[in-house]
């Protein structure tokens, strides 16, 4: 693991591979240890970048109230400190918000954007909804992380054969900085993206568990805004996709990297359009 100083700090992060570049962003409470089936895999093929979040992992704590645009400002000076130049961001749940938020700022970094089981937005439109948020963090205040990562675990990793799953998941969660999540959870509850991102041509891949927390329909309304987006479905997955099917998901970002190819462009109006086949 390596370490570099950013304005917000120091920041964890690996680097493995040659070639096309390659950006994974994790999920709220996680880092890029959650990552390691798809560096394994794609670092084969790629240059692939993994990063510990502000707040997160082996990054500095986050001591004070945060934003999802603080977090893509983190993530798009990193890609400018290493030289990365364009590349391919892959972001789940939280991490997929700070690509969507980080092609709403700086969509000239982005090759092309997985986001997995996330959204452009985290509307909290229903009593349902700020139920489940008020019981987090209560859980978490009140229990500590250790507490809510089992009862999430047995969530994301239902199965008897995925217990090695859920004691991972469970310890990786446990060693979070109280106020660090919360400052992200807090981050995230009401912000949108939306309206910019659907003026964009980048190509989007979105990628979601058949299990995940939100319904299918939600990512179909959401991606059928898009202009250059493509919905795919993974059998038999929750909201941790990379860790209960790393296969399936590996094989699908392998081919949206090699799908694109080499950046092609034609003038269409105004703006250039990405020549992206779905």
């Amino acid at each position: 693991m390596d370490y570099i100083e950013l304005n917000a700090g120091r920041f964890a992060y690996v680097t493995k591979g040659q070639g096309t570049p390659l950006l994974l962003l994790h999920g709220l409470g996680s880092s890029l240890l959650d990552w390691q089936p798809q560096i394994d895999y794609l670092s084969r093929f790629y240059k692939v970048h993994a990063l510990d979040l502000r707040g997160h992992g082996s990054s500095e704590p986050a001591r004070a109230p945060l934003t999802v645009a603080d977090m893509a400002a983190d993530v798009a000076e990193f890609i400018q400190a290493l030289e990365v130049g364009s590349c391919f961001v892959i972001g789940i749940s939280m991490g997929g918000m700070v690509g969507f938020q980080l092609l709403t700022s700086h969509h000239e970094l982005v090759r092309g954007f997985v986001a997995i089981n996330s959204a452009p937005s985290f509307p909290v439109d229903s009593l349902r909804l700020r139920v489940r948020i008020m019981v987090r963090k209560v859980l978490v205040r009140l229990f500590g992380l250790r507490t809510m990562g089992k009862v999430l675990a047995h969530k994301l990793f239902p199965y008897e054969e995925q217990a090695p799953l859920r004691a991972m998941f469970t310890e990786r969660i446990a060693h979070n900085d109280r106020k660090s999540y919360l400052h992200a959870m807090n981050a995230i509850l009401g912000w949108s993206a939306l309206p910019a991102v659907t003026q964009l041509d980048t190509p989007m891949l979105i990628v979601t568990g058949d299990r995940d927390y939100t319904p299918l329909a939600y990512k179909e309304a959401y991606v059928g805004q898009l202009r250059n987006a493509r919905l795919e479905v993974i059998n038999d997955s929750g909201h941790a996709t990379p860790l209960d099917q790393p296969a399936q998901l590996n094989r699908l970002l392998k081919r949206f990297v090699d799908e694109l190819g080499p950046l092609k462009t034609a003038e269409t109006g105004p703006r250039r359009q990405w020549a992206f086949a779905k």
